[in-house]
């Protein structure tokens, strides 16, 4: 095959001038990242341990605050506040000082979706590529 000497020295070439860069980021940047995937489930399970929860109690419902940064969930029975996830070291009330309590939302009645209604929903071109042509 002619040109394989060629694309091989590149090859070398490269991993050699490279590949001790690409080594440290990726064991430097290794740690960080699996901080953020461990960090952004916790906070999935925050609301929907949240959920489950407010979906026990009489009249329950849930509203998202934030405490020092991150996200709480904190769940009420009727108009009173009753718990927290993650739990926090400031009473609920103090919590809920400044928050907008029709924010609220019920167990069933959180949307499937994130996107704001009315606005069309736009495929990623990688995922249109893939799919297979509509004829119209």
């Amino acid at each position: 095959m002619a040109g394989k000497g060629k694309f091989t020295r590149s090859v070398i070439n490269y991993a050699v001038k490279y590949g001790p860069l690409a080594y440290e980021a990726v064991k430097h940047g290794r740690e960080p990242a699996q901080r953020a995937v461990t960090n952004a489930l916790a906070r999935q399970g925050n609301r929907r341990q949240a959920l489950k929860h407010a979906g026990t109690v009489v009249d329950g419902s849930v509203l998202r605050v934030f405490h020092r940064g991150e996200q709480v969930w904190v769940v009420f029975a009727g108009e009173s506040p009753i718990a927290s996830y993650p739990d926090v070291d400031r009473p609920l009330a103090e919590l809920l000082e400044h928050a907008d309590l029709n924010r609220r939302v019920r167990p069933g009645e959180e949307s499937t979706s994130r996107l704001p209604a009315g606005l069309p929903v736009r495929v990623p071109d990688a995922v249109r590529k893939l799919l297979p042509r509509r004829r119209d």
